[in-house]
């Protein structure tokens, strides 16, 4: 077997991340989102989460005039979601912080 390239190993611990946090969330949601349990799912989807909420969620509720886009009702699949997107846009972030490392160190690289 094979060694997988830098690539591919970051490409799965990305989905590896994902997925873990959004069976995290929908195991938080099932468990009726317990207390104790909402500093681990805020924390796991830092800042992405708060990304998402402060430009897509408020707006959308600024937007409709409805206050039920970010109210916490009972149980709902959309939190779960909700903390998997802020993990998507975290590994989004950290998939461009990579990018701009990159050409910035070519870009040295070229002008010696």
């Amino acid at each position: 077997m094979s060694t997988p390239s830098p690539r591919g190993t970051a490409r799965l611990l990305a989905a590896g991340y994902l997925g873990l946090v959004t069976l995290a969330a929908l195991v938080h949601e099932i468990a009726g989102r317990p207390e104790t349990g909402q500093t681990v799912m805020t924390l796991a989807a830092y800042p992405g989460g708060v990304i998402l909420l402060v430009t897509v969620l408020y707006p959308l509720a600024l937007l409709t005039g409805d206050d039920a886009v970010t109210e916490e009702a009972g149980f709902s699949l959309l939190n779960p979601l909700l903390d998997g997107a802020g993990a998507l846009v975290n590994v989004l972030i950290l998939w461009g912080v990579i990018a701009f490392a990159r050409h910035f160190k070519a870009e040295c690289v070229r002008s010696r």
